[in-house]
């Protein structure tokens, strides 16, 4: 956390946004600044103990295992719009990473954790938008 710490001071991104209880845990105890948090109260599929987390906006979305809802979808375009927001996800936040890439503004940095490896920060650029959309694109045509 600490690199990803000095990252966010020096590059002072419009916005930050983690996808996952332990990295938001994380961010939180390190006092990273992070406008969205995207929890579901789950790590490698197990129920973990709430986080608790004040923001000045709360939203609820379900978001069954290996799918984007239009819900959870829209729901992150509008607590992108935020200054502090939380969202709690009944099922699965894993692939909520995507909308977060694509709805944020360019130089937002997203934030996830990849088990047993670590953290995956991404920065939304048009160039890395233009990517996920193709990745999409081939999982929908599939």
């Amino acid at each position: 956390m600490p690199k990803l710490k000095v990252l966010v001071q020096q590059t002072k991104p419009p916005k930050v946004t983690t996808v996952g209880d332990i990295v938001s845990r994380e961010t939180l105890a390190t006092g990273i600044q992070v406008n969205l948090r995207i929890l579901d109260q789950m790590t490698l599929r197990k129920r973990i103990s709430p986080i608790q987390i004040k923001a000045e906006r709360t939203y609820r979305v379900s978001n069954p295992p290996g799918v984007i809802t239009k819900e959870a979808w829209d729901t992150i375009k509008e607590a992108l719009q935020d200054r502090e927001a939380v969202i709690s996800v009944e099922g699965e936040e894993d692939l909520l990473a995507i909308p977060a890439i694509l709805e944020s503004p360019d130089n937002a940095i997203i934030v996830y954790g990849q088990p047993s490896q670590g953290l995956v920060v991404v920065t939304a650029s048009p160039s890395m938008k233009r990517e996920v959309r193709e990745m999409m694109n081939r999982m929908t045509e599939e």
